[in-house]
């Protein structure tokens, strides 16, 4: 039996970080990409996004000498479709969007307005003195810092899971 793909381009698996900004000007979100192709990504969102609503997306890891999403510093994109992951541990939403434009330069009003909050302590920062360790937590200095002497092993790794949302 021969499936049927409507993918124009080849998809490539990803975990980079994405920051996105949905609706609310001044807060952005953070997630994890899955995957990507010349035109698209999808990635995971802890909230639903509306089909054919239009999203901004800051790279965190950007660097120009990168293949793959992080050779751009930010997108324009239009949310193409958003379903719930069928997952009973996650309520996590995944997104697949189509970029609609590419740039190498940071977004204005994503670095002039943009505040985040520790997802930790709830402090107000700004978005170059965020700390995460990996693309859906974003921890403050302090908060990082105290995440990082836990040594490893099943408490870090609980602490890491609630944080991060996907608590059993």
């Amino acid at each position: 039996m021969q499936t049927y793909s409507r993918r124009k381009t080849e998809r490539h698996p990803s975990e980079a970080p994405v920051q996105y900004v949905y609706r609310q000007p001044d807060r952005f979100y953070n997630s994890q990409i899955v995957n990507y192709s010349e035109d698209g990504l999808y990635f995971r969102s802890f909230q639903p996004l509306e089909p054919d609503s239009q999203i901004r997306i800051n790279m965190p890891n950007y660097s120009s000498g990168a293949s793959g999403p992080e050779a751009y510093q930010s997108y324009t994109a239009a949310v193409r479709w958003c379903q719930k992951i069928s997952d009973d541990k996650s309520s996590q939403f995944g997104v697949g969007i189509e970029i609609l434009e590419k740039s190498y330069e940071r977004l204005t009003d994503i670095a002039t307005r943009v505040r985040q909050t520790c997802d930790r302590c709830d402090a107000v920062l700004s978005t170059a003195s965020v700390c995460r360790f990996n693309g859906s937590i974003c921890l403050c200095a302090d908060c990082y810092g105290r995440l990082e002497k836990i040594p490893e092993g099943n408490i870090k790794s609980d602490i890491k899971r609630i944080l991060d949302g996907n608590v059993i």
